[in-house]
């Protein structure tokens, strides 16, 4: 009776291709790898690497992924952008072994473009984690990246681009909506007539990302 790892590759990467973009895309696919062989080597394809679901993953304890074949660093490699956004939170944390990782590995690669495709470079994770961390993330982060642009870049030219500035705006943004989920208009009685309070446009939370991305952007290819 044939087994089910008796199937061809091609049908098998569809199915582990299946699994991996599944709700718990990136727990089974650790699961599946580790049973044989044959399913570790097609589940390191790049192509279902960077397919792989992370939405249900939370990584605030960074201990048990720090290998340098931990699917989360390979999926990064590969392009997955969650997988790149998680690591860009790690480093802006000051997780020391991502960031020897990161400068250890990739020391040929120092000359070469930073946001180059498939490099683990700390100028395109953070960059990720600024463009598609949850807002929830973004809220808390104000120091961290205030800190890391000030690393990068010294205070007076972090102060006088606006981007210190820009980052608070969009955390702040984050943090306000995080503790008001819901907005409301209030309305007062005025002699038996609802009167509504006027609200005043804010930039919405893509217009704050946008700007920190922007200035981010020109700071970084300025410094190349």
């Amino acid at each position: 009776m044939a087994e089910f790892y008796d199937l061809n590759p091609e049908l098998l990467s569809f199915i582990i291709t299946l699994l991996a973009t599944s709700a718990n895309g990136a727990t089974d696919l650790a699961r599946l790898s580790a049973t044989c062989h044959k399913f570790l080597f097609l589940s390191r394809n790049t192509e279902i690497l960077k397919l792989v679901n992370f939405r249900r993953i939370s990584v605030d304890d960074y201990e048990e992924h720090h290998d340098l074949n931990d699917l989360l660093c390979l999926c990064a490699r590969a392009g997955n952008q969650a997988a790149q956004s998680m690591l860009g939170k790690a480093l802006l944390q000051n997780d020391a072994f991502f960031w020897r990782m990161i400068l250890e590995h990739d020391v040929p690669l120092l000359a070469q473009n930073a946001f180059a495709n498939g490099l683990l470079r700390h100028q395109k994770l953070v960059r990720r984690f600024i463009s598609d961390a949850r807002g929830e993330d973004i809220s808390i982060m104000r120091i961290p990246l205030q800190c890391y642009m000030i690393v990068c870049f010294g205070y007076d030219i972090a102060h006088f681009s606006g981007i210190l500035l820009a980052v608070a705006d969009m955390c702040s943004y984050y943090l306000e909506k995080r503790v008001n989920r819901v907005r409301e208009v209030r309305r007062l009685p005025l002699h038996g007539v609802n009167m509504a309070l006027p609200i005043l446009t804010r930039p919405s939370g893509r217009a704050h990302r946008a700007r920190v991305l922007e200035l981010y952007d020109v700071m970084f290819n300025d410094h190349e």
